[in-house]
């Protein structure tokens, strides 16, 4: 059971009641509805899923390596079928916990993987690491990826710390199954 109770989309104030409503029903949602900034956080969340320029592959790589090393068993399970949704591969997906070592992966990819951890481990990622994705990713595409793994290990924590169940949907959802709530929740917010 969930340290906190899930909010009450239909007691809410109607802002945030209508651009929850318009989101897929998860128990992340309704435990972050417990603060009034709830939608900044969702909309530059759902930004990054959505208006990202990053290829999304390595973006849903660097995502399920935080909910590994998180131990985000929430985390994995929503976005393990996501990235499957575009294109990750079911082997890549098991491989995730082997990290940038498993050689079902591209070198891009594996550069990824090691500036996840390297963030997720120690804040700062190596030059070493940094200098080589920059010579496969633009300035926009690295801050796309800085921005997801902060943004997925925070909510990692989030879940984990207030332990979020898992709803009967989960694991269902794609990435073409959330565009519709995404350009709702996106609509008006800069």
């Amino acid at each position: 059971m969930a340290r906190l109770p899930y909010v009450n989309i239909d007691e809410l104030p109607e802002e945030l009641r209508a651009s929850l409503g318009r989101l897929p029903p998860l128990n992340i949602y309704r435990l972050l509805a417990h603060t009034p900034n709830a939608l900044q956080v969702l909309a530059l969340t759902t930004a990054n899923l959505y208006q990202a320029e990053i290829d999304q592959r390595l973006r849903e790589l660097a995502i399920l390596r935080v909910a590994h090393l998180t131990n985000s068993r929430y985390e994995w399970v929503q976005h393990a079928t996501f990235a499957q949704s575009l294109g990750v591969s079911a082997t890549q997906v098991e491989a995730i916990s082997r990290g940038a070592d498993a050689e079902v992966f591209t070198e891009v990819e594996r550069l990824v993987l090691r500036f996840t951890d390297e963030m997720t481990e120690n804040v700062k990622v190596s030059a070493s690491t940094f200098q080589s994705l920059a010579q496969h990713l633009n300035p926009r595409c690295l801050m796309e990826l800085a921005l997801a793994v902060g943004m997925y290990g925070m909510l990692a924590r989030i879940m984990e710390t207030f332990e979020v169940e898992l709803e009967p949907t989960a694991g269902t959802y794609t990435f073409d199954s959330g565009r519709q709530g995404a350009a709702g929740l996106l609509k008006g917010s800069g």
